[in-house]
């Protein structure tokens, strides 16, 4: 979708919801529940021929959808027992029914698309539409998941209602974008006292009514988890659970459901009420001590998981299940309080799986309101650091990557509140916040105690917010309340593209997405004092300069060379421009020069620009240095880049003359990024100096174009038969890997090794470092 779609797009639903906020409520028109039926029906029917076109066509029959987010939506944060019922009858269409809610069961089976579908009616027999947006393990799933959730007779409980006008046609659809705002009611629910369905007990078609036992729910959990349906069978144990609280097994197996969830909250909770009804001795305690164990190293409370490891061992000397457990915990701690982390490990077991076990560490910074920036919040240093410096090491609160995607979909969402297309991960990274949300409720601060804009309440002058104990987890009632639109701006103002470097070529399609609370923190510029880095999907952020005590600590959002395309990401941020050095210079450039730089950075970025003429790579490198003004500091990025393409057809050409001028290209390059370069060649006491200032690090760009510029010159000398200087260009891109990622020759040969092998320098590498 081009960016002219997207501004048309956005403004036809700005326009659409606009003239929609003038219509007054009004009352929702009667539809025939037998149409309603008869049409979702359809729909279902429609949606299982698709399943099965697709799975022949592969992804050449994959849908294609639209969803927006950031439009104004009400989200529930009232108990059901201060609520009054309601019915259809006595609705509006474009009313938030505060202070109500409607008791209805559904009557049809569900299709999905973006949102679950189905049709439902009130204790009246008057049917609507219904559509379910965000409601977890929906956003991907089967049509056999939605049965086995949302079957026909289910009952619930919708909190503050709202019948929405449809975008086309006269039929309204109750609209439900918060999961939290959905109570299932168990049959023996206070909610069903003296209620009559005016249509009968059973729902007509269906006379299968979902199960009324205990004995019957936990027999379909068993089955779900049997079939690793995890959250299928979390579900129907806790209806066994509503029907039977005090049933030790539904709750214990309810516990490692939960786990294998991550929903360390409520496996943790559940564990602990096991552990209090019955004896040590007994065969379930043993069980749900494990359980407790896991739910706390999965909350983070390593300390507490090692002692319960440790009991756990106690009792089963033999066993060395817990071992590793214990091991984990340790390296934990370990990493927590001193930050000292095995980097080339991580590194290796990121490239198997992008998740990565690690512990948070946080370093000499803390969060403050910074006056310069009208009292929105920013992080500072507490003591004097030193370039390098490790800050903060910390995992996502969720992430998404391009391997997580659906293979049985295609969705494209707009934003209105940045007027962006957001990536296809973006969608469901917002998805699996609400589901960790859902499932730990202790979390909901962590998540909404971060900027959302104006339109919300400042947050907490702090964070993080303080650690908060767990909660129960009922999944039928769920006891946190989820805001859709304050989240989905939350996700607007913080979400990171996670960069790996341990990861293949970033597709462009189908970008990472990462919520990173504690990075969140720190704001934007384009030469910052700062540097970050993913290994796996865990986010590393290091002083990029001495940076004094007191002082704001910045890191660049994007690291993009033309002016317009680092604006294009702040937009999706919702920042409207930078201050920094190099974007005032180049706003000074002048709005022509600009536009003029852009268009010459498609050539640049063109596939075919490596077999074009080495005169005509001259002229593009010569045009692109003419739209920087002649006054500005030495920061070109784009000049950068285009300096070491004109290096690289240098050397392509295996002349030695070529070679050598081409080292003067790179050289430039690297000046363009914001180095410095050392013209004392001389030798230290350690060995030869390094050819580049070693004070900071510049942030116009990431280490990768850099280290590469100054691997391709270690390798121009190397082949000119110049071991000493190519070595100590290697050290250059060594210091620039340490300072910026950490550890120091084994991770560096690990990061560069393809690269290192394409020059035939692997073992040179090995032997100089």
């Amino acid at each position: 979708m081009t960016a002219n779609e997207v501004a048309q797009y956005t403004e036809e639903y700005e326009d659409w919801f606009e003239e929609d906020r003038k219509i007054p409520p009004e009352p929702a028109p009667i539809v025939d529940r037998n149409q309603l039926v008869s049409d979702q029906k359809q729909r279902r029917a429609h949606l299982e021929r698709l399943a099965i076109q697709g799975a022949r066509a592969g992804s050449a029959g994959m849908p294609f959808y639209m969803t927006m987010v950031g439009f104004q939506k009400h989200s529930s944060s009232t108990s059901i027992q201060s609520l009054r019922r309601i019915t259809f009858a006595e609705m509006s269409v474009r009313r938030v029914h505060i202070g109500r809610y409607i008791l209805c069961r559904l009557i049809a089976p569900c299709s999905r698309m973006v949102a679950v579908q189905t049709v439902v009616e009130d204790t009246e027999g008057i049917a609507n539409d219904l559509s379910i947006y965000n409601f977890p393990s929906t956003s991907s799933c089967s049509l056999e998941h939605l049965d086995a959730l949302f079957s026909p007779g289910t009952v619930l409980a919708i909190r503050e209602p709202t019948l929405k006008a449809p975008t086309q046609g006269i039929r309204p659809l109750l609209r439900v974008d918060s999961p939290t705002d959905i109570i299932f009611v168990p049959p023996n629910s206070p909610l069903l006292r003296g209620i009559a369905w005016r249509t009968g007990p059973k729902v007509a078609g269906y006379p299968m009514a979902p199960p009324i036992s205990a004995d019957a729910w936990r027999e379909r959990g068993d089955g779900h988890f049997k079939a690793s349906q995890w959250l299928l069978a979390a579900f129907a144990y806790s209806h066994a659970l509503a029907l039977d609280p005090n049933a030790v097994s539904i709750r214990l197996n309810r516990s490692e459901a939960y786990l294998r969830l991550k929903y360390y909250s409520g496996a943790l909770h559940d564990a602990q009420g096991i552990l209090t009804k019955v004896g040590s001795g007994d065969p379930s305690a043993y069980k749900a001590l494990f359980r407790l164990a896991k739910a706390r190293y999965g909350r983070r409370e390593y300390s507490m998981a090692q002692n319960d490891f440790v009991r756990w061992k106690s009792r089963h000397p033999d066993d060395s299940a817990a071992d590793s457990w214990i091991d984990r915990c340790r390296a934990r701690l370990r990493e927590r309080t001193t930050g000292v982390y095995d980097w080339s490990s991580l590194f290796r077991n990121a490239r198997r799986q992008i998740r990565v076990d690690a512990a948070d560490f946080f370093g000499p910074i803390e969060v403050r309101r910074m006056g310069h920036r009208g009292g929105g919040r920013g992080v500072v240093t507490t003591q004097d650091v030193k370039t390098g410096e490790l800050l903060l090491v910390t995992k996502p609160f969720a992430s998404v990557y391009a391997s997580d995607l659906p293979n049985d979909q295609f969705t494209v969402t707009l934003d209105l509140l940045s007027r962006t297309k957001r990536e296809r991960t973006d969608s469901l990274l917002l998805s699996r916040i609400i589901e960790k949300i859902y499932g730990n409720p202790d979390l909901h601060d962590e998540v909404f105690h971060l900027y959302a804009g104006r339109g919300y309440p400042a947050p907490p002058d702090t964070y993080p917010p303080p650690v908060a104990t767990a909660v129960p987890v009922d999944l039928l009632y769920p006891k946190v309340d989820i805001d859709i639109a304050q989240l989905e701006a939350i996700c607007t103002y913080n979400n990171f593209c996670p960069f790996r470097l341990d990861g293949p070529q970033m597709d462009k399609e189908a970008q990472p997405a990462g919520l990173y609370t504690s990075a969140s923190m720190f704001n934007h510029s384009c030469l910052a004092n700062a540097t970050w880095y993913c290994i796996g999907d865990i986010m590393i952020i290091r002083a990029a300069e001495p940076i004094p005590t007191g002082t704001e600590v910045t890191i660049p959002y994007c690291v993009e060379e033309s002016y317009l395309d680092r604006q294009a990401v702040l937009q999706k941020h919702m920042l409207d421009r930078c201050d920094c050095r190099l974007c005032e210079e180049d706003r000074r450039d002048g709005e022509a020069q600009l536009r003029r730089r852009h268009q010459l950075k498609a050539r640049l970025d063109a596939a075919t620009i490596m077999s074009a003429p080495l005169a005509e790579v001259r002229a593009l490198e010569k045009d692109i240095a003419a739209t920087y003004g002649r006054t500005r500091g030495a920061i070109r990025p784009l000049s950068a880049l285009a300096l070491h393409v004109v290096a690289e057809k240098l050397r392509m050409s295996g002349n030695a003359r070529h070679m050598k001028e081409s080292l003067q290209y790179d050289m430039q390059a690297l000046e363009c990024y914001g180095f410095v370069l050392a013209h004392d060649s001389g030798r230290s006491s350690s060995g030869p100096k390094l050819p580049i200032a070693s004070e900071r690090l510049p942030t116009a760009t990431s280490i990768m174009e850099p280290a590469d510029i100054m691997l391709r010159i270690a390798c121009t000398y190397y082949m000119l038969r110049e071991e000493e200087n190519a070595a100590r260009w290697l050290k250059a891109a060594l210091w620039l890997t340490e300072v910026s990622v950490g550890s120091g020759k084994e991770l560096f040969m690990m990061v560069h090794e393809e690269t290192l092998q394409r020059m035939d320098m692997l073992s040179f590498a090995a032997r100089v470092l």
